[in-house]
């Protein structure tokens, strides 16, 4: 959820996809990174909050996804 809820508070939302490396530099900006990194998009993806977007090496946030973060 600390993922989550620093894609949010960067911008990210349900209705704009962001770049993987996007996502990844985040994530190393809240100190997440390597098997940590890997779980936490592992979790979100598993949850349904992150999804693979039409564009290849893109993510979207989910409505779900976006309800978590904002707790």
């Amino acid at each position: 959820m600390r993922l989550l809820r620093a894609l949010v508070a960067a911008g990210m939302n349900t209705r704009a996809p962001r770049a993987n490396a996007w996502i990844e530099k985040k994530a190393l900006e809240i100190g997440l990174e390597g098997s940590q990194f890997v779980s936490a998009i592992a979790y979100a993806g598993n949850e349904g909050w992150l999804v693979d977007a039409s564009q290849r090496g893109w993510s979207s946030l989910t409505n779900a996804g976006e309800v978590i973060a904002k707790r």
